[in-house]
């Protein structure tokens, strides 16, 4: 090791340290967040730049202690951040368990050390054999010696990432609930949109991230929904990581010390008569979601002031314009000339097709982000 050119050592030492920099700061940020959150129960918040700098820096500083161990030992360079890319695996192969919200580590907290002790037992190993003294040298080029480490440090950081925790969702609802917490609703919808998987907690996010805009009842639909019970936390598989759950139910007007599910939230405030503009829009897009048109349109009318000269969210219109034509005798009576003809031409499109799963594409395809897709066809 102590024979190997400077060139070599520069550059894989450069290369390992701008991943490590960019990985725990884009890709593994979010995860360190929720673990500092979790094992501090709240009272510190991490820094995801000042986080990434402390950990690379950690990580630097094991390489070295390897480097001083086995300063007169045959070891290509790129070998030597084998325990720092074994500290980086244990610490970021980690999730959240859904149902008491600890921090679970995954088997490499148990494999990492391991493999750490094997590693320093075969280098002392083979080196006190003398195998080494009958193979070539390989060093004798500095070109050929640079490209071999990199080889291996590129074999080490892909083993990283194939390890660590890669749930494309977990750090979804992570990065979306990072972006509430700053008051950007639009950068955690842009996330959040990019999932057409109806992933419960996504939903969950979606729905209070549009409310907070003013705009669930006009682009509800525009997002994965799963239903009335993906709307708000149950305290078990849908919560928050990091936004404070109680800032939700103040913002829909009452906050409770018995846990309830969202259906049974939304039906308690009704019944007791606290309903601000937040939740009557989560009261009246749960009766959507239910396709309970009866109960929307009563609701509708306690909410909102229904008439010609004014207009109502898009989705409120749909709902409307549904309810007009399959009730004989509708207790509201609504007219919307564009929401009518857009109708007309979704059931023309439905009647071209016989096979059902043709018909279904195409409604996808054309109305998919409509309320009566939704009504007729999202299961």
């Amino acid at each position: 090791m102590k024979n190997q050119g400077l060139l070599t050592r520069v550059m894989c030492t450069f290369v390992f340290t701008l991943f490590c920099f960019y990985y725990l700061y884009c890709y593994q940020a979010d995860l360190l967040t929720v673990m500092q959150h979790v094992l501090s129960q709240g009272q510190t918040h991490y820094n995801h730049f000042v986080g990434a700098v402390l950990i690379t820096l950690v990580v630097l500083l094991i390489q070295i202690g390897v480097v001083r161990i086995l300063q007169r030992k045959r070891l290509a360079w790129a070998l030597t951040f084998v325990p720092s890319a074994l500290c980086l695996i244990m610490l970021t192969n980690i999730g959240v368990s859904p149902d008491s919200g600890t921090l679970a580590f995954g088997v490499w907290r148990y494999i990492a050390p391991v493999l750490i002790v094997i590693f320093f037992l075969i280098v002392f190993g083979v080196n006190n054999s003398g195998v080494l003294d009958s193979l070539p040298r390989v060093w004798s080029n500095p070109i050929r010696e640079l490209w071999l480490n990199l080889l291996i440090l590129t074999i080490l950081m892909l083993t990283i990432c194939f390890v660590s925790n890669d749930d494309k969702y977990f750090h979804a609802r992570i990065h979306a609930e990072q972006c509430l917490l700053d008051g950007d609703y639009d950068a955690a919808l842009k996330t959040l949109r990019r999932y057409d998987v109806s992933d419960r907690n996504i939903s969950m996010l979606a729905t209070y991230a549009l409310a907070k805009k003013g705009e669930l009842a006009e682009h509800m639909f525009d997002y994965p929904v799963v239903g009335v019970d993906a709307m708000l936390p149950n305290g078990k598989d849908i919560k928050f990581e990091l936004y404070p759950e109680y800032q939700l139910y103040v913002y829909l007007g009452g906050r409770y010390k018995q846990t309830m599910n969202a259906r049974q939230y939304i039906n308690f405030q009704r019944r007791i008569n606290r309903v601000n503009k937040p939740m009557a829009d989560y009261v009246l897009c749960a009766h959507l979601l239910d396709r309970n048109l009866d109960a929307f349109v009563a609701d509708l009318k306690k909410y909102y002031e229904v008439n010609d000269s004014v207009t109502l969210p898009r989705y409120y219109r749909e709902a409307l314009t549904l309810y007009m034509h399959t009730h004989t005798a509708p207790a509201i009576i609504y007219k919307d000339n564009v929401g009518a003809t857009d109708y007309e031409d979704y059931q023309l499109l439905e009647r071209k097709f016989d096979n059902e799963h043709d018909k279904k594409n195409a409604l996808r395809c054309m109305f998919g982000n409509t309320y009566w897709y939704y009504y007729d066809y999202q299961k």
